[in-house]
């Protein structure tokens, strides 16, 4: 079975978002052959992370995600000001076992991540993971070697012990500079013969070839121009930074297929161009999915009633994976993101019911508005849905 991934990564330089700029973000991003879109952001506003910004990047990408590819907002995480986002279609939620996630923070000696690395792991049903790591390096030509160190202290992010991660993909800002002069870069980009900088003046390819970083990990061929450092609103190097090729997707495992590889010229809102790569990756078919919970069908419901939910859990799972902590939600039925729910309670203040000998367990909401719906069992463990009912109705009662 083949799955498309398309992989995004965008320096914001703690620019505000706007539908504007997403939409020169994501426009094309996905098609209806895509599985999975990974977004990495670097340099994200602080409001957006520790509270105080009415409208974010991650809120902006995921209506528009959700508008444009139908697809759903499967995982989301963030350290200090860096963000990762991943959607999928909505038939991937039950084949998705086990979300994971890592951190490695290199700011002010480990104190702060604004510096520093994300993984997520993906862990299919067959079994099967796929792991995206989304850095920030340390920035400045002078800093390579710490850019190689960081590499090395920041690899657990990408879950190398795991046996069952057959992709890997590590993108964002690596901050790998051109040993060049501005002048002759810029005279080169102008002529068209800038690629020649990448056979003997760039850090990246040069810790790629001597094996001084990213060990394993490779790289689609580089046809675009660099995407740092621009002068913002447009695609031209504002001169205060040697152009350079910071922002990158490089790729790991076996039975991945690069499709294309190249920045954007459209989304000019930081003074980073951002890199979109799409792969092929062929992947085990999965078998049917099988939830560990597994609820009632419920009838239309009257609004003016509290709803009632019934499920069942099974015992092997709650053994394992379960907690006090795991919750059911009212989502909506398009299911837009397995993270943010109409409501949501506790699994741990539901109540036994025994219906003709069957035990169930019960959940109650209230206030509920009209509209179509379906009850999920997210496992926080897990950090993933483990059950979802199947779409009912709440009406107003006639």
């Amino acid at each position: 079975m083949d799955w498309k991934i398309n992989i995004i990564t965008y320096n914001l330089a703690m620019k505000p978002s706007d539908s504007e700029a997403v939409h020169n973000l994501l426009n094309g991003i996905a098609d209806d052959q895509t599985h999975l879109v990974a977004i990495g952001l670097q340099e994200v506003a602080h409001a957006e992370t520790i509270g105080g910004a009415v409208v974010t990047w991650a809120m902006t990408i995921a209506t528009w995600m959700n508008t444009n590819t139908r697809m759903v907002l499967l995982a989301k995480t963030f350290q200090a000001t860096n963000q990762v986002l991943i959607f999928g279609r909505k038939q991937l939620i039950g084949q998705i076992k086990r979300i994971d996630y890592r951190f490695q923070r290199n700011t002010m000696r480990g104190l702060t991540g604004h510096k520093g690395s994300i993984g997520v792991r993906l862990q299919l049903t067959s079994p099967y993971s796929i792991v995206f790591v989304d850095s920030h390096f340390v920035h400045g030509p002078e800093n390579n070697d710490k850019r190689i160190e960081q590499y090395h202290t920041n690899r657990t992010c990408s879950f190398p012990e795991d046996r069952s991660v057959r992709a890997a993909f590590w993108f964002g800002d690596f901050n790998f500079r051109v040993e060049e002069d501005m002048n002759t870069v810029i005279r080169k980009i102008k002529n068209g013969t800038h690629l020649e900088l990448l056979d003997s003046r760039e850090q990246l390819k040069r810790a790629l070839i001597e094996r001084d970083a990213f060990i394993g990990f490779h790289e689609q061929p580089i046809t675009f121009e660099p995407t740092y450092r621009m002068t913002v609103g447009t695609t031209e190097p504002d001169g205060k930074r040697v152009p350079s090729w910071t922002d990158r997707v490089l790729y790991k495992g076996d039975g991945i297929t690069g499709l294309s590889y190249t920045n954007n010229k459209k989304a000019v809102a930081s003074d980073h161009l951002p890199v979109i790569a799409s792969f092929k990756v062929t992947a085990p078919v999965a078998p049917k999915p099988q939830w560990e919970v597994v609820f009632e069908h419920l009838p239309t419901w009257y609004r003016s009633v509290p709803l009632v939910g019934r499920f069942q859990v099974n015992p092997q799972f709650y053994k394992e994976n379960g907690s006090y902590r795991d919750w059911i939600g009212v989502f909506p039925a398009t299911i837009d993101d397995c993270t943010t729910t109409v409501n949501w309670i506790y699994a741990a203040t539901c109540f036994d019911e025994q219906i003709e000998g069957e035990k169930f367990r019960a959940c109650e909401f209230s206030d509920i508005p009209v509209g179509t719906y379906r009850l999920g069992y997210f496992a926080c463990h897990l950090n993933c849905i483990v059950g979802l009912s199947k779409v009912f109705q709440i009406i107003e009662q006639p």
